[in-house]
């Protein structure tokens, strides 16, 4: 499709990732113990392909979801809140300006 103002850019659709069709199997795994290593979980579905495309994506996306959430954590940032200020006083004397 070209919009006014753009140039042509080629696009196409996603094609997935092998990783989808096991997704409901991982995270009923990861349900349950949700600290369950990539490599465990290569062992329980019988995963054939790499490691690494499977061990990314748990990593990445379907182990952090599974995770509960914090309950000590009750931090919360709001946008333009947090602010750090590091204080520095230097022992030598700096000119500053003119002269």
């Amino acid at each position: 499709m070209v919009c006014a103002g753009r140039p042509p850019k080629y696009e196409r659709p996603l094609k997935g990732s092998a990783v989808d069709a096991v997704r409901v199997r991982i995270r009923k795994l990861l349900r349950e113990t949700p600290t369950m290593p990539a490599t465990v979980i290569v062992e329980r579905i019988g995963w054939q392909r790499g490691r690494t495309i499977l061990k990314e994506r748990v990593v990445r996306e379907l182990g952090p979801a599974c995770l509960p959430v914090d309950p000590v954590s009750r931090t919360t940032y709001r946008p333009g809140e947090p602010a750090q200020c590091d204080l520095w006083f230097s022992e030598a004397d700096i000119p500053l300006g003119y002269g």
